[in-house]
């Protein structure tokens, strides 16, 4: 065992050993269907003239163009393909799928979902129909600037009482509305109206490009602009946004723009699009997660993604955009000691950039947390922050 792991040699934890990133693999497994694709018909053909012709083949010129075609494969065909994957294949992770809304009980109180409870569903266990169709009730349905259509569902406060806030909460890459339920139970103890957005791609929201996080903030302000739309007491009430990870990109980009807007929350903040992917891609997972590209792979990656989906990763700046974002907003942003996609060094830069006035921002960085993870790990602290920001927003 200990061979396979290795020693750090300052005397720390074993690490793995370096093993293939699956990525590469798949990179070389693209590039070589798409060898085979060029080569064996064009080689086919040759050998059917040269036999014709009586003949004998040219070895040598053939085996440097099989190399041109590989390489062509491997660096520009490759790298193109899965980058058009990446652009156009982002969608809920197979388990959350079948999320069709937050269920609330008869005596008005939340009934938790989780991954767990839908595959139990999935396997049989019953589930009263009264339930599933009003969850499913609870849905709304708007369009994004350029279209897209998006699904959201809205949650009242329980006992009938007044909103005293909407809580406006957006999910992460791959996830949906169900990653949302526990911080939306949270904001509902606060009698406030809970908004669970699922962006574009995601959920019962209708398919487009992936940006991570510039087109994804039309999606936030088109769902603002609903939920203000609705009425003069809608209009007037306090709007508290949360974001966790790509979700809190589009939050980033979207809240200096908005009106009037009471308070943030940003769970797992990414600074710089291309920052976190260089660290996604470039070897930060090694030995756990193992998905990441040598260069200059990752950059053809990177650059591909752009491509397709018509975007630049330079675009999406949530630090950037939030110079510009009104000192008097309160703001509370949370970390995990162990997030390895936003690290507390990130965070904290984030946070000690912000223009928000000191005694209305506050930073919490969890030890022992994963990257999205602290809302599950402490939820008494994470209610009890929540809490301390809504006393801040003017007019809860």
């Amino acid at each position: 065992m200990e061979g396979m792991l290795g020693r750090d040699p300052r005397g720390r934890e074993p690490r793995p050993a370096a093993l293939p990133s699956p990525a590469v693999t798949f990179l070389l497994v693209v590039a070589s269907i798409w060898t085979a694709l060029t080569v064996v018909p064009w080689a086919l053909v040759r050998l059917v003239l040269w036999l014709a012709k009586g003949r004998r083949p040219k070895v040598w010129r053939g085996l440097g163009i099989l190399l041109v075609v590989v390489l062509f494969h491997l660096f520009v065909t490759g790298p193109l393909t899965l980058s058009w994957f990446g652009s156009r294949m982002i969608h809920t992770r197979g388990d959350e799928s079948a999320y069709q809304g937050p269920r609330i009980a008869a005596d008005g109180g939340w009934i938790p979902q989780s991954r767990d409870s839908l595959a139990l569903e999935v396997k049989g266990s019953r589930v009263d129909p009264d339930l599933v169709r009003e969850a499913r009730d609870r849905a709304v349905h708007f369009a994004s600037a350029d279209g897209t259509r998006l699904r959201a569902f809205v949650v009242p406060p329980a006992g009938g009482v007044q909103p005293r806030a909407t809580a406006l909460l957006v999910h992460g890459l791959f996830r949906g509305a169900l990653e949302l339920e526990p911080v939306g139970q949270m904001f509902r103890s606060f009698d406030c109206e809970v908004v669970l957005l699922e962006l574009r791609n995601h959920g019962g929201s209708g398919k487009s490009p992936a940006t991570f996080g510039l087109r994804e903030s039309e999606d936030v302000s088109a769902a603002i602009d609903f939920l203000r739309g609705r009425d003069e007491a809608s209009a007037r009430r306090p709007l508290v946004l949360f974001g966790v990870s790509m979700g809190c990109a589009a939050v980033c980009l979207a809240a200096p723009h908005v009106d009037r807007l009471g308070g943030l929350v940003l769970d797992a903040p990414m600074d710089d699009a291309r920052a976190t992917a260089e660290r996604m891609l470039g070897g930060a997972f090694q030995g756990r997660r193992r998905l990441y590209f040598p260069e200059p792979f990752r950059s053809l990656v990177l650059y591909g993604l752009e491509f397709w989906s018509g975007f630049s990763l330079a675009d999406v700046s949530p630090s950037t955009a939030l110079l510009d974002l009104d000192p008097t907003v309160p703001v509370l942003v949370i970390g995990g000691g162990e997030d390895q996609r936003m690290p507390p060094d990130v965070v904290r830069s984030m946070f000690n950039s912000l223009p928000t006035q000191p005694e209305l921002a506050e930073l919490w960085i969890r030890p022992r947390s994963d990257h999205g993870r602290v809302f599950e790990d402490d939820p008494l602290g994470y209610r009890e922050r929540i809490g301390r920001l809504l006393r801040k927003v003017r007019g809860f």
